[in-house]
C-alpha cells in the first residue's frame, strides 16, 4: 500500500504545482491585460479558480499523509498509550470526514455535468471532481496511517520512535 501511496503523492505533487504554477500565470495575465492593454479577459477568473480549487484539494491529501495538518496534543508525551489511542480516534474521525468528501463529491460531480462555467462552457464536474479524487486519495492515505499508528499503539512507542517513522514522510 505504501508504494502506491508513494505514486499518488508524487502525481498529486507534480499535478497540484503545475495547477498552482498556471493559476499563477492566469491571475498575472489578467493583471497585465486589465492594466496595460486595457482589455477585460473573462475566462482567466474561472480557469484560475478552477486551478486554485483543484491545487488546494490535491494538497490537502497530501498534507494529510505528512500530517502537516494541525494537531492539538492535549497529554503530555509520557502518555505513550494514551496518545496513541487518541492518534487511532482521529484516524477513525478522519476516514469519516473522508467518506462525506468522496460522497459527498461525487453528488456535486453529478450535479456539475448539467451545469455549465459561463464563460468557458465548460460542466462544472471537472472543477467538483477535485473533491471525490482527493477524498479518494485521502482515503488511500489514512488507511496507511492507521495501520501505522496501530502498530505504534500495540508497541506502546510514540510514532517516531518505530523504524518507518510511524509514517512520517520527511
Amino acid at each position: 500500500m505504501r508504494r502506491l501511496n508513494d505514486l499518488i503523492e508524487r502525481l498529486f505533487l507534480f499535478v497540484g504545482a503545475s495547477l498552482f504554477a498556471i493559476f499563477v500565470a492566469v491571475i498575472f495575465f489578467q493583471v497585465m491585460a486589465r492594466n496595460y492593454i486595457k482589455i477585460s479577459v473573462v475566462w482567466t477568473d474561472e480557469v484560475a479558480l478552477i486551478c486554485f480549487v483543484w491545487s488546494v484539494f490535491l494538497g490537502a491529501a497530501v498534507a494529510l499523509r505528512r500530517r502537516a495538518h494541525y494537531v492539538v496534543e492535549v497529554l503530555p508525551s509520557r502518555f505513550l498509550r494514551t496518545n496513541n489511542g487518541l492518534k487511532l480516534f482521529a484516524d477513525l474521525a478522519t476516514l469519516a470526514v473522508v467518506y462525506v468528501l468522496v460522497v459527498g463529491g461525487w453528488t456535486y460531480v453529478g450535479m456539475g455535468m448539467r451545469r455549465f462555467s459561463v464563460s468557458t462552457g465548460v460542466p462544472l464536474a471537472y472543477a467538483f471532481a477535485a473533491i471525490p479524487i482527493s477524498g479518494f486519495a485521502m482515503f488511500c492515505f489514512s488507511l496507511e496511517l492507521l495501520v501505522d499508528d496501530l502498530k505504534d499503539w500495540r508497541r506502546g512507542r510514540r510514532a517516531e520512535d518505530s523504524p518507518d517513522g510511524g509514517g512520517w514522510i520527511t
